[in-house]
């Protein structure tokens, strides 16, 4: 499971607390991020670390939770 996370504000303590939990998370467009995590196969999962993170709720960014794709978890660093 993927997550896309734009940051409305930027936020260093976000980045720091995404990868404090083990957050694999990568730059995109803009203020976009893009983040995997190890123990998070699905967005059940995902939403339950980013709650536990204060993350799920919180007005400094946008999540979207991206389902995987036919060859989501086949190409060469995912």
């Amino acid at each position: 499971m993927r997550v896309r996370i734009e940051l409305l504000r930027w936020s260093e303590p976000i980045l720091v607390a995404l990868r404090k939990d083990g957050w694999a998370v990568a730059s995109g467009q803009g203020d976009t991020l893009s983040a995997r995590h190890p123990q998070a196969p699905d967005e059940r999962a995902a939403r339950r670390r980013l709650h536990g993170l204060g993350l799920l709720t919180s007005t400094a960014l946008h999540i979207q939770f991206c389902h995987a794709g036919p060859r989501e978890g086949t190409e060469p660093g995912s």
